[in-house]
C-alpha cells in the first residue's frame, strides 16, 4: 500500500489515512455514512489477459455504483490486493486504472491490505448522503414506470464478441458508474437499484424488496445497434449483467423530469412476478442473470 500511497493525496475529511491501523475521517452532522464492499476474482469476474489498468479502474467502478444506487456520493476507499506473486509492471497499470477513477471521482483511498494468494480484489467504499435522498430497493410501488440509464447488454456481447465496437468495449472494461443519473433523479425516484447482474435479475431485486410485480416490454430497452442486430441481442440485454446502468422506478407524472440519456421501459404490477412482453406476447428466458454461485 506504500507506494499507492505516494500517488494520492487528501481532502479536509481525512484525518489520518494509510500508515495507520485504521482510518479516522470527518463527515457532516446532516448526512449517513454509505458502505459498499465488492470482491473481484479472476477467471469469475475478470479475465487474466485483461489489461491491468482496465481491472483497476473497474474493481472501483462497481463499488461506486452500487453507492449512485443509493443516492450516495463517494468519498472514502479501502483497497485489498490478493496477488500470487509481485509484477511491478502489472501492480503499476492497476494502479494507474484505480487512481484515475479515484481522481475523476475526488474519492479518498484511505486503507487497505496486500497480501499472497489468488489474484483478487475486493474495494470497500464508503459515501454519504442526506437521510431524505436515500435510495432503498423497497419503495418502489404499483403503477410506477420503470427506467433504465444508457444502453443494456452491452458488456455482455462485448464479453462474447472480439470484434465488439469500440464504444461496447469500453462498457466492459471501463464501465462508468452513473453518479450523474443518480444526482438527477433524487428528487422523484422511488426504488433504485444499479444493473450488475442482469436487469431481470436486479429488477426482481426490486420487485421482492418492494412486494411488487413488474412488465418488461422488449421492444423498449435501449440497445447499441450492434447488439439490437444480434439474434441473443435480447438475452444480453435481459440476463447478460455487467452494464452498471441504473434501473429505477418513478410515478407517471414525473416522466418529463427524466434525463435524456433515460427510457421507460415497462411498469409496476401488484402481483409478484416479473413479465416479459416481446411484441405484446409472453418471453421467457434460460436465466434472469448472473449466478454468484454454480458449477
Amino acid at each position: 500500500m506504500e507506494q499507492i500511497k505516494q500517488r494520492i493525496c487528501y481532502d479536509d475529511s481525512v484525518i489520518t489515512g494509510i500508515g495507520d491501523d485504521a482510518a479516522v475521517l470527518s463527515s457532516t452532522a446532516d448526512t449517513q455514512l454509505l458502505i459498499s464492499t465488492d470482491t473481484l476474482v479472476v477467471n469469475r469476474h475478470f479475465r487474466i489477459e485483461d489489461k491491468a489498468a482496465d481491472i483497476g479502474f473497474k474493481s472501483l467502478a462497481v463499488s461506486i455504483s452500487d453507492l449512485a444506487a443509493m443516492g450516495a456520493t463517494p468519498r472514502w476507499a479501502t483497497l485489498n490486493l490478493t496477488l500470487p506473486s509481485i509484477d511491478q509492471n502489472w501492480f503499476n497499470n492497476f494502479t494507474d486504472g484505480f487512481c484515475q477513477l479515484l481522481q475523476q471521482h475526488l474519492i479518498n483511498l484511505v486503507g487497505g491490505d496486500t497480501t499472497q494468494g489468488p489474484l483478487s480484489i475486493t474495494v470497500t467504499l464508503i459515501g454519504e448522503c442526506q437521510p431524505q435522498h436515500i435510495k432503498r430497493r423497497s419503495d418502489a410501488q404499483a403503477g410506477d414506470l420503470i427506467v433504465v440509464s444508457g444502453q443494456l447488454g452491452s458488456a455482455a456481447y462485448a464479453l462474447q464478441h472480439a470484434d465488439a465496437a469500440a464504444e461496447l468495449q469500453a462498457k466492459l472494461h471501463r464501465p462508468q458508474p452513473r453518479l450523474d443519473i443518480a444526482q438527477h433523479i433524487t428528487t422523484f425516484a422511488h426504488a433504485v437499484i444499479d444493473v450488475s447482474d442482469g436487469l431481470v435479475a436486479d429488477l426482481q431485486h426490486i420487485c421482492q424488496a418492494s412486494q411488487v410485480g413488474a412488465v418488461i416490454h422488449t421492444e423498449k430497452l435501449p440497445l447499441h445497434q450492434q447488439v439490437k442486430q444480434h439474434p441473443q441481442g435480447l438475452h444480453y440485454a435481459l440476463s447478460g449483467g455487467d452494464d452498471y446502468e441504473l434501473c429505477f422506478t418513478c410515478k407517471p407524472s414525473d416522466q418529463s423530469k427524466l434525463p435524456e440519456d433515460c427510457t421507460v421501459i415497462g411498469y409496476i404490477t401488484a402481483e409478484h412476478q416479473v413479465h416479459i412482453q416481446n411484441q405484446g406476447k409472453p418471453m421467457t428466458i434460460q436465466r434472469s442473470g448472473f449466478e454468484h454461485f454454480h458449477d
